[in-house]
């Protein structure tokens, strides 16, 4: 227990690191992305930090496994620098004993893993999604421009603006003319602005302090109503999504569906968490160096074998949106390499006889 405590200990300090960086570097691209979209005016300022606070919440999934190995693999490095292994194998405490204190420690990040993969992180791209909807309706503000006269409602009204603000939300002096079902409505206001709605996409105008002339039946004469507040929709504004939403799907969703792409965005989900607890134990044999070497002498192999892990992954999603591959066979096959190669790595440092009984736990 003293050695899995301190074994984790080390890991995790290095493991908030590896994770700290990853996130300032996520982040930091997607907040320059993110104020070059609002110095277009493109994307309202105030979404800036809700985007950003979601987009690094759903990419969590994807730099904790990295992190968790590059924790395993640079905190044992230093461990083999120090000579600490070497002290806890004449202690008794040998390879086996590492790995399993690694597996441990990679079966809890993996359990993190999965309630983000599986849950968290397909609503945050959803509420990302419904915060873009809202940009790409509000930047349909600078339509309005003061001075001229503007159609709505496919033509059956028009609506004129005296001034606009610099923003255009704000109007003064404006004056609408809505014939509708053989009946005319007619609005002044001193002053309004225009308000969309964030579940629907519409776009309303709300006039202050004027009067409406309502057109009787039978053209019978006009009704007069004073006002304080009066909202009138102009348009229903069509939302274009520029993001596949599968990735916004429930889980259970795309495991009921029979579509290719949607039971490749499953399986890319569940392989996360077992990824990250297959890169957590195979770290273990890739850290092994000896004292002279420094503590990061395996870091340049470690990361070829990430990539080449990470590329298997990715491949078998595109085979799998493709039908290349059946959807029983999943990414399953990625994950048996990436166990194979754990093993042969086992077999290549320690020798097959001890490979054999470490893997049988003996």
């Amino acid at each position: 227990m003293v050695v899995d405590r301190y074994f984790a200990k080390e890991t995790l300090s290095v493991l908030a690191s590896v994770l700290s960086v990853l996130v300032i570097i996520f982040a930091s691209k997607h907040f320059v992305r993110y104020m070059s979209d609002a110095a277009a005016g493109e994307l309202p300022t105030y979404l800036i930090l809700k985007l950003l606070s979601l987009f690094t919440l759903a990419s969590l999934v994807l730099m904790l496994p990295f992190a968790i190995f590059m924790a395993v693999v640079m905190a044992l490095g230093r461990m083999y620098r120090d000579s600490e292994v070497v002290a806890l194998e004449a202690c008794g405490v040998g390879t086996p004993r590492i790995i399993q204190a690694a597996g441990l420690l990679g079966a809890g990040v993996a359990l993190v893993v999965a309630v983000l993969s599986l849950g968290v992180a397909p609503w945050a791209e959803k509420q990302q999604y419904a915060l873009r909807d809202v940009a790409l309706a509000e930047s349909e503000y600078s339509l309005i421009e003061g001075g001229r006269f503007h159609e709505i409602r496919d033509g059956q009204g028009i609506f004129y603006v005296e001034r606009t603000s610099d923003d255009g939300r704000r109007m003064e002096n404006v004056f609408v003319r809505i014939m509708e079902n053989g009946k005319l409505d007619v609005f002044t206001a001193k002053s309004g602005f225009q308000r969309v709605d964030a579940e629907t996409g519409a776009r309303y105008i709300v006039l202050e302090n004027g009067y409406r002339y309502e057109e009787l039946a039978n053209h019978a004469g006009f009704r007069v109503h004073e006002y304080r507040e009066s909202g009138i929709r102009i348009e229903q504004q069509v939302i274009s999504r520029n993001v596949d939403p599968i990735v916004a799907r429930s889980s259970w969703a795309l495991l009921s569906s029979d579509d290719p792409r949607e039971l490749a965005e499953f399986h890319w989900r569940l392989g996360m968490p077992i990824s990250s607890l297959i890169l957590a134990i195979i770290a273990v044999p890739l850290a092994k160096a000896r004292p002279r070497q420094g503590r990061y002498a395996k870091l340049v192999i470690g990361l070829l074998v990430y990539i080449a892990y990470t590329y298997s992954l990715m491949l078998g999603r595109s085979w799998l949106e493709k039908g290349v591959i059946p959807p029983m066979m999943g990414l399953w096959w990625a994950h048996a390499a990436a166990l194979l190669l754990f093993a042969a790595l086992l077999v290549r440092k320690f020798g097959w006889r001890w490979s054999w009984r470490t893997m049988l736990g003996r």
